[in-house]
């Protein structure tokens, strides 16, 4: 930048200080503005990346773009069940097999098949609202605020259906005490 004073000069320097001032609080508030802009247009081109010449959403794979379905109704009723059926069944994972029966068994309102409601708990976990396991099970959200599981997770109402035992929840009475020193032989 020009300036009509010597910048190598401190004396010069503090007399033009308050001028200096504001013309960094404007040259600060451009950047502002400039950033902001950018980001609304990176914004643009991602979500631009993604549809078709026809205004439509891309489905091809070359596109980059994500398909995302918008919350509905369905998706809905289908993170409430889970939440429902996780609490009943001590928070465990359920997957879209086993969350229709247990909507069937409770006389909840349930989409045409397992098919149907898996594609809903599928767009609940694409916009983060609910957890996905790689086995295709699901889990409420957390405290972690994380919307994957990294390992897999068994599906325990089709387990029950199979006759294994339910985990349950830790009642919280009983808990180790930390051994110091070495335990003693008999």
């Amino acid at each position: 930048m020009d300036f009509d004073f010597d910048t190598r000069d401190p004396q010069a320097v503090v007399s033009h200080l308050a001028q200096l001032q504001d013309l960094l609080a404007s040259k600060l508030t451009e950047h502002e503005k400039l950033t902001t802009t950018i980001e609304e247009l990176q914004q643009l081109i991602t979500i631009g990346s993604g549809l078709s010449r026809a205004g439509g959403r891309a489905t091809t794979p070359e596109s980059g773009g994500v398909r995302r379905r918008r919350a509905s109704p369905a998706q809905d009723r289908a993170v409430h069940a889970l939440k429902l059926a996780s609490e009943a069944l001590a928070g465990t994972a359920v997957g879209p097999t086993s969350l229709y029966r247990y909507m069937v068994e409770n006389g909840m309102d349930v989409p045409k098949d397992a098919t149907v409601l898996g594609t809903n708990l599928w767009d609940a976990w694409q916009a983060g609202r609910i957890r996905r396991a790689p086995n295709g099970v699901y889990l409420p959200l957390d405290h972690t605020g994380r919307t994957e599981v990294d390992y897999p997770v068994t599906d325990y109402y089709y387990a029950a259906e199979q006759g294994l035992p339910l985990p349950t929840k830790p009642s919280g009475t009983h808990r180790p005490q930390p051994l110091v020193g070495r335990p003693r032989r008999r």
